[in-house]
């Protein structure tokens, strides 16, 4: 507390010894307090009551109608957070701490010294009483900041909410026309009802290209609807990953064979585990197509399945040109795409890993990337076996 703070404190003094109250006010006043004055506990009261100005109470012990320790325990029973400090004599000490164990702030002893030990008393008490009122001011305001975020936050999840089960109705909507539009497009550039010039399939197949990424957007922002709206269901079997990897190789095989690249599988003994084959099997494709995506033509990628004490990993490692440390932070994070560009022109939506880390998490697994520029990368999920 500063100077100018103290010199504005009015001090009540209660005491019935007049000599006390004129030596105190004498010495106080000296340094700049105001001074008001009362005989006894009930004098003390109705002037503390009449005057909101009193910062701080330096009474007597023994007084006739009201003696200190009752004025301690009605103030305080009143809720009154004025700071007290009592006198005593040399032979009250169990008074004094009874009189402190009540609500007081701090007691002296009325002798030679009293002079020094007055105004040391009531510059600490002061200061530590200023002290307490900022720290209850802010606990204060850091309860009001707590309840308007728990405001907005309650905000957010409802919009948050509300986003999901829009994004999942547009999206369900969405989905049919597009399948049907890629589905056609397919018969037709099959030629399987007629002949098409090179211009009409020149046509068709941007047509079939342009469906068919808008439905694998329309796909993943189903996904994300409803994992972030926990909605998320695990249908949880016991079986085989290398057998689940067996089937996606087998099914990317012919994208991979497209751009002349390799896939090669080495598995190291497992056994059977608790997953979710749908789930898993996105995991997987998600992870293997973005190998081929990024991988140029003629390289080699190399899927694993091994244990790793008590998880089950799988990983996934490309010949491709690496990504950037800077990219790497935010490859799990929606709609957010790495500098490094496919190698055959394909799209992405920026979705995929986000999708690929949530799923791996809601099997209480965790996603892991290690990539250097020019080296290529790998990326790898765990999840338990359990028992």
């Amino acid at each position: 507390m500063t100077d100018e703070k103290l010199k504005t404190i009015k001090i009540l003094v209660v005491d019935d010894d007049p000599f006390v109250i004129d030596m105190l006010a004498v010495i106080l006043e000296s340094s700049d307090y105001s001074i008001d004055t009362a005989v006894n506990g009930i004098e003390a009261l109705q002037k503390y009551s009449a005057d909101s100005d009193i910062g701080l109470i330096v009474s007597d012990m023994n007084m006739p109608e009201m003696n200190g320790l009752e004025l301690i325990k009605e103030l305080r029973n009143n809720n009154a957070d004025v700071p007290i400090i009592i006198l005593t004599g040399n032979d009250e000490v169990a008074v004094a701490i009874e009189a402190m164990n009540c609500g007081a702030n701090d007691y002296l002893v009325k002798d030679e010294n009293i002079q020094d030990t007055i105004l040391l008393s009531v510059g600490k008490v002061l200061e530590k009483h200023e002290l307490k009122k900022k720290n209850l001011q802010l606990m204060a305001e850091l309860a009001q900041k707590n309840s308007e975020l728990e405001t907005s936050n309650k905000e957010l999840l409802e919009l948050n909410n509300l986003k999901n089960k829009f994004l999942g109705i547009a999206a369900h909507d969405l989905r049919n026309p597009l399948v049907s539009i890629r589905g056609f497009s397919e018969i037709i550039l099959s030629e399987a009802v007629g002949p098409l010039t090179e211009e009409q399939k020149e046509y068709l197949t941007i047509t079939y290209t342009a469906a068919e990424g808008m439905l694998t957007l329309v796909n993943d922002l189903l996904d994300v609807s409803v994992i972030e709206s926990g909605k998320i269901e695990l249908q949880l079997t016991r079986g085989s990953l290398k057998k689940i990897i067996k089937e996606r190789i087998h099914i990317h095989s012919i994208v991979a064979g497209r751009k002349d690249i390799s896939l090669h599988a080495e598995y190291s003994e497992c056994p059977d585990l608790l997953f979710d084959p749908n789930r898993i099997s996105q995991v997987i494709d998600n992870l293997i197509s973005n190998a081929i995506k990024f991988s140029p033509s003629g390289s080699n990628i190399y899927i694993t399945i091994e244990k790793d004490e008590n998880m089950a990993k799988v990983g996934v490692r490309d010949e491709g040109p690496g990504i950037p440390a800077e990219d790497q932070a935010n490859l799990f994070v929606e709609f957010q795409k790495s500098s490094v560009q496919p190698t055959g022109g394909e799209k992405s939506t920026g979705l995929g890993l986000a999708i690929v880390k949530k799923m791996v998490e809601a099997h209480k697994g965790m996603l892991d990337v290690k990539s250097r520029v020019g080296s290529g990368s790998t990326f790898s999920f765990k999840i338990p076996m359990g028992e």
